[in-house]
C-alpha cells in the first residue's frame, strides 16, 4: 500500500462495501456508486482492497495452483473458479489481476493504474463481477435488468443489447416511475415473498437514445468512458426521480425494438422470460448457484411476464406498462 490509501464505505440492504485503494480508484467508484449511501448500518463488511502496483511484475495477485474453471468470458481476460477452496481469479491482459474468496467476504484487486482501460476494467466490469459473486453466497441473487417502480410494485426490464432497455429505462423515468437501478438488481427472499432489491447507478444511454429526449440535448457532444460507448445520465438529477429501495416483484419485460410506430404487448410463458435472464447466472459454486437459479424460477413463476414490441410512441408506453403491474395473482397463474 502506498501513504495515499484512501477507505470508502457503502452501505447496501444490510451489508457494508468496505474499499482500501487509491485516489484514482476511489474517484471512480464514488462516480458509479454515488446513488448509494455512505452511511453504515451493516450486518456484515465485504472488503474489497486495491493495493498500489507499480509495474505488471509487481502485481501483488497471483493466478492459485491447480486446475480452475472458466466461468466468465471476456475478451482479453480470464475468469476462473477453483472449486476446491471457493475462489475466483480474474485477470485482464498484464493490467489487472483479481482474487476472491467470496465465502470469507474479501477480494484483493491488483491494477496497474497508468492505463486508463486497467483503470475502468477493474472497477467496473471486474468489480461487478465479484460483487455478484459475494453477494450470491449471502442470499442476493442478480439480475441483469433495469428497475422501475410503480406503486410499490417493481418492472424488471431485461434485455440484451440492442434490444432498446436504454431508450425505454429513460421513457419511464421522464414519466415520474420510481427508480430502482440502470442495469442490476438483486432479489432475495422475504419472511413471505420475494423482494426486488435496488442497486441505483447512472443511466446508461446510447447516442440514438440521446436524440430522441430534447432533455438530453447536452449530452450529444459529451464525451464517452474509456472503454464504454454509452453516456451517462444522472437520472435523480435530470429527473428528480425517486429512489425505491426495495419493491415487490410486479411484471417482467422483454423489450425488441419494433421499428413501427405504435408499440404493443404480449403475455408470455414464465419459461420463455427464464430463459433470457438465467443465461447471467455466474456458474460457479455449486449451492450457491442452485439457490440463483431456485429464486429465478421462482420470480418469473409468480411475476407476470410480458414481450414488448417497442414502438415510437414513447408517451403510451408508461400507461402501458404502468397497467401491466395491477395483473392479479390469479392472473399469473391462469
Amino acid at each position: 500500500m502506498n501513504e495515499m490509501t484512501k477507505s470508502q464505505r457503502y452501505s447496501f440492504h444490510g451489508l457494508e462495501l468496505r474499499v482500501s485503494c487509491s485516489e484514482a480508484i476511489a474517484s471512480s467508484l464514488a462516480s458509479r456508486f454515488r446513488l448509494l449511501s455512505s452511511i453504515s448500518q451493516s450486518r456484515e463488511i465485504i472488503s474489497f482492497d486495491f493495493p498500489f502496483v507499480s509495474g505488471a511484475s509487481h502485481h501483488v495477485v497471483e493466478k492459485p495452483k491447480g486446475p480452475g474453471l472458466p466461468f466468465y468470458e471476456f475478451e482479453y481476460g480470464e475468469a476462473l473458479h477453483f472449486k476446491d477452496r471457493d475462489e475466483l481469479y480474474l485477470s485482464f491482459g498484464e493490467g489487472v489481476r483479481v482474487l476472491c474468496a467470496p465465502t470469507q467476504g474479501h477480494a484483493t484487486f491488483s491494477v496497474l493504474e497508468s492505463e486508463p482501460v486497467n483503470l475502468f476494467m477493474a472497477t467496473h466490469l471486474m468489480f461487478t463481477i465479484v460483487l455478484v459473486e459475494l453477494l450470491k453466497r449471502r442470499g442476493y441473487y442478480s439480475v441483469h435488468a433495469a428497475g422501475f417502480c410503480k406503486d410499490g410494485k417493481a418492472i424488471l426490464i431485461p434485455g440484451t443489447s440492442g434490444a432498446g432497455k436504454s431508450t425505454l429505462a429513460v421513457t419511464l423515468l421522464r414519466s415520474g416511475f420510481g427508480y430502482l437501478s440502470d442495469d442490476m438488481v438483486f432479489v432475495r427472499r422475504g419472511s413471505d415473498e420475494l423482494k426486488i432489491l435496488g442497486f441505483p447507478e447512472d443511466v446508461d444511454v446510447t447516442d440514438q437514445t440521446v436524440r430522441f429526449f430534447p432533455e438530453l440535448g447536452f449530452l450529444a457532444d459529451a464525451p464517452t468512458t474509456y472503454g464504454w460507448p454509452k453516456k451517462q445520465v444522472r437520472a435523480d438529477e435530470v429527473y428528480q426521480v425517486e429512489l425505491i429501495a426495495e419493491a415487490t416483484p410486479g411484471a417482467i419485460i422483454l423489450p425488441q425494438i419494433a421499428h413501427r410506430a405504435t408499440s404493443s404487448v404480449r403475455r408470455i410463458a414464465p419459461d420463455e422470460a427464464l430463459l433470457e435472464i438465467v443465461s447471467n447466472v455466474l456458474l460457479t459454486e455449486m449451492r450457491s448457484c442452485q439457490s440463483h437459479l431456485s429464486v429465478l424460477t421462482e420470480l418469473v413463476q409468480h411475476t407476470p411476464c410480458y414481450r414488448l414490441e417497442t414502438g415510437r410512441d414513447f408517451d403510451q408506453i408508461p400507461s402501458i406498462l404502468g397497467e401491466l403491474v395491477h395483473s392479479s395473482r390469479e392472473e399469473v397463474h391462469a
